[in-house]
């Protein structure tokens, strides 16, 4: 229908190591001490988005992501990036991310195809370009880890599993 709302739907996430994630909430803190707040989906842990599905599959990719974290182990990756059309952080893309992303390879919610990144602003685009110059200045290429994937579903956001991968 003309649904204002768009449909529920579940999200694959890659999620980083406490440090990763400490690193990231600092240039959050930064950005929001500067009055930026944003329009992102709060009170979420900051991840790489790895695929997202129609509702209906929540059991299927469940037991999907049971298997498949089983195969992994968590791995390190670099955050060297800034992106503008959300302001985000992104990896130099290696082949445990690409390995990891194949098996969630889907883009329900977001037709554009996947990009690895990791929001830190959603807002628009004059209110990015003015933002940017505090990430761009305190910002230095680092090393994260990823070590869990998780499963919520939007919106409202709701908290499905999180499998660790050891």
């Amino acid at each position: 229908g003309n649904d204002i709302m768009k449909d529920k739907f579940i999200c694959v996430m890659a999620q980083y190591d406490a440090k990763t994630e400490l690193k990231l909430k600092e240039i959050q803190m930064l950005l929001s001490n500067k009055g930026f707040v944003g329009k992102q989906t709060p009170n979420l842990p900051y991840h790489i988005t790895l695929g997202s599905f129609d509702i209906s599959q929540e059991k299927l990719i469940s037991e999907k992501m049971e298997t498949i974290s089983k195969q992994f182990h968590s791995f390190d990756i670099k955050l060297n990036n800034i992106g503008l059309d959300v302001l985000f952080i992104a990896p130099s893309v290696n082949h445990e991310l690409l390995d990891l992303q194949k098996h969630f390879n889907n883009d329900y919610n977001d037709r554009l195809g996947w990009t690895a990144h990791t929001t830190m602003l959603i807002d628009n685009h004059e209110t990015i370009l003015k933002a940017l110059p505090y990430v761009a200045d305190n910002f230095k290429s680092f090393a994260g880890k990823i070590e869990s994937i998780s499963l919520y579903e939007f919106w409202p956001t709701r908290f499905i599993l999180e499998e660790k991968i050891l």
